[in-house]
């Protein structure tokens, strides 16, 4: 059962700051108004202190039509006035009042600097992507949604994007410390050679099915062979120019299919009819 220790509405905001007031004080510690009011006007503090955190205000009371003095008391102002209020069910109030005071603090910084900007957001998508796609592609959906699920629930909102605009450094930090689990399989690792190195005159024999090819096209076709037999993912080191190059090896290969096709035709005795 959620019981309540404090007033509703303890907590208010003025042009200025955040106040709770001494009726709210004695109805939630369970004394008699004219004993807080007694208690704040006898407080050993400076005046300086007094003046930012206490301040007094005529009240009536529809009830009975009387008219007395309330006071309103910053957060400051009120941790300074309960502390003599010992006992159990005392520091449960007390502990109630400060997340009220800190509850309302946060309420008002949302209405003040809103949510995420698009700007914000995008900054957020980039850096959530980037760390996404240093993983197997296979693992990128589960890892959008644990990333975004993990932001959601430390700001406690719905989506990404209700996160108050003043705490996106913090959004971003929470995505750096975000730590990726390795990859739980072997990878064949395949460093395609630039075109250049691929039209070099490499004559080394290498015999794929049964058609010789000269190297460094023959092992880069061993090791897919390999990848495929193994049943595993072939990653690729220098991606920018893997295209290219593949197109390369798929051209010589047709190339020095129809070479060997001509050699063995050239090579065959003429039958005679």
């Amino acid at each position: 059962m959620n019981i309540q220790l404090i007033p509703s509405n303890a907590i208010t905001a003025t042009d200025t700051k955040l106040v709770t007031t001494s009726l709210k004080i004695a109805d939630a510690f369970g004394k008699q108004h004219r004993n807080v009011t007694a208690k704040i006007k006898s407080l050993d503090c400076s005046q300086a202190f007094r003046s930012a955190n206490f301040s007094a205000h005529p009240y009536k009371n529809e009830q009975n039509g009387e008219t007395y003095q309330i006071w309103q008391v910053t957060k400051d102002g009120f941790m300074f006035l309960v502390m003599g209020f010992t006992g159990k069910k005392a520091a449960q109030i007390k502990e109630a009042y400060i997340n009220a005071f800190n509850a309302m603090a946060d309420k008002l910084s949302e209405l003040q600097y809103g949510t995420l900007t698009h700007t914000q957001q995008r900054q957020i998508q980039t850096k959530i992507s980037t760390l996404v796609n240093s993983q197997p592609r296979e693992l990128h959906q589960s890892l959008y949604n644990t990333l975004y699920n993990k932001l959601k629930s430390h700001f406690n909102v719905n989506k990404y994007e209700q996160i108050p605009a003043h705490l996106f450094n913090q959004a971003l930090a929470i995505v750096d410390q975000f730590k990726l689990a390795a990859p739980q399989y072997d990878a064949v690792i395949i460093d395609l050679p630039k075109s250049g190195i691929i039209k070099a005159t490499q004559v080394s024999a290498f015999n794929y099915s049964d058609t010789l090819l000269p190297t460094p096209m023959a092992a880069l076709l061993n090791q897919l062979m390999q990848a495929e037999a193994q049943n595993k993912p072939v990653l690729v080191s220098n991606v920018r120019t893997a295209a290219k190059d593949l197109d390369g090896l798929l051209g010589l290969l047709q190339q020095y299919n129809m070479m060997f096709k001509q050699i063995t035709a050239l090579t065959e005795p003429t039958r005679h009819i």
